[in-house]
């Protein structure tokens, strides 16, 4: 990301490679806030993507970071274009999403697939597995009769399930069965990227790691490529190659899985790490977790200089006025702060932040 138009938006991504499958370029995804029954009046926008830019390679994972109500899902659904983009493009296999009429859009979307959240509800309770799994190849006209059965068959057995169960319905099954259920749906048409919007976070953290370590075989299998959206950082480091940090609609930090972890560069990311448990009581009892205080961001807010000024402990005069640019600090590392540097915060940056033990 080599520089910033008006507005502070990044004007390009990293050239990672050749091979890129999907091309994020200045997103942005505002809802209208609208007063009165009839008049629909326009007050205001929500802006929950705001100029959101990353590049996706074949065979990669890109594991997509943050708080609640930073933008996560909705990039992906603008992505999917279950929510309408606002400004910005898409670009999918050539394709610029955004520009494509609903026609070409349904043709896309055949190399495009979800998973979504929650398995409880993104299941018909009405239909079979079979219906569910086969869905797909009916709509595209891809299968029928026995082949459609044989498909199913060949699909439950992919994620580990029996194909004995095409017959039964969601209810009969847990969590973990239910969510294997739409990643079987997800690959029936053989898309090349998944979007798996936080896949694991409405399981037992004992079903979580089956559920990860599934999507990663299938990855290696199929040769899919995944954006992977959750808020535990601990599954986002098991399963990803490079991971992107989200807050108040934009990429603060993005980098290589092991060095956002061990080199952290956005003092948000820094404190998004202080939080992540250790199994190691002693360990544990020796580290400190930095509490964020300030304002709480709001994302129908125009902010003229760093979102996250208000709640960060290393700001400095500038980051009230002037909104950083993603900069590159190391070699294929990102981030938009103006205090960090390519080795880091500068010693006792994060100090006023009143860290408190984590007992």
């Amino acid at each position: 990301m080599t520089g910033q138009s008006a507005g502070n938006v990044p004007e390009s991504v990293p050239a990672l490679s050749r091979d890129v499958i999907l091309r994020v370029d200045r997103l942005e995804v505002h809802f209208p806030i609208t007063r009165g029954v009839l008049l629909q009046r326009v007050t205001g926008h929500v802006r929950a993507v705001d100029g959101v830019s990353f590049e996706l390679r074949r065979g990669e994972t890109l594991g997509l970071v943050g708080e609640s109500g930073c933008g996560k899902s909705t990039t992906a659904r603008a992505i999917i274009r279950l929510a309408r983009p606002t400004a910005g493009s898409i670009e999918f296999q050539g394709r610029d999403l955004a520009a494509l009429n609903d026609r070409e859009m349904r043709e896309a979307r055949r190399g495009l697939q979800m998973i979504f959240q929650d398995p409880y509800a993104s299941l018909n309770p009405r239909m079979t597995v079979e219906r569910l799994v086969g869905e797909p190849l009916v709509n595209y006209g891809l299968a029928r009769g026995d082949a459609l059965r044989d498909r199913v068959a060949e699909l439950l057995e992919l994620v580990g399930l029996s194909a004995g169960y095409a017959d039964r319905y969601p209810h009969e099954f847990s969590g973990g069965q239910r969510q294997r259920i739409g990643v079987a749906r997800a690959l029936a048409l053989n898309p090349a990227l998944v979007l798996c919007d936080e896949p694991v976070s409405a399981l037992d953290v004992s079903i979580q790691a089956q559920v990860v370590n599934l999507l990663m075989d299938l990855r290696e299998k199929l040769g899919l490529t995944y954006l992977f959206i959750a808020h535990d950082l601990a599954v986002v480091r098991h399963i990803s190659h490079r991971v992107a940090v989200m807050y108040l609609g934009r990429i603060v930090e993005i980098a290589p899985s092991a060095e956002i972890y061990d080199v952290p560069l956005h003092p948000y990311t820094v404190a998004l790490l202080s939080a992540i448990p250790v199994p190691d009581p002693t360990v544990q009892r020796g580290r400190k977790r930095i509490a964020l205080t300030g304002e709480i961001p709001t994302p129908t807010k125009k902010y003229e200089g760093c979102r996250f000024a208000d709640r960060c402990p290393a700001k400095i005069a500038r980051c009230a006025t002037e909104d950083p640019p993603l900069v590159e600090h190391r070699p294929g590392h990102w981030a938009a702060c103006w205090v960090t540097g390519p080795g880091g915060l500068p010693a006792g940056a994060m100090n006023a932040a009143s860290p408190t033990d984590r007992r």
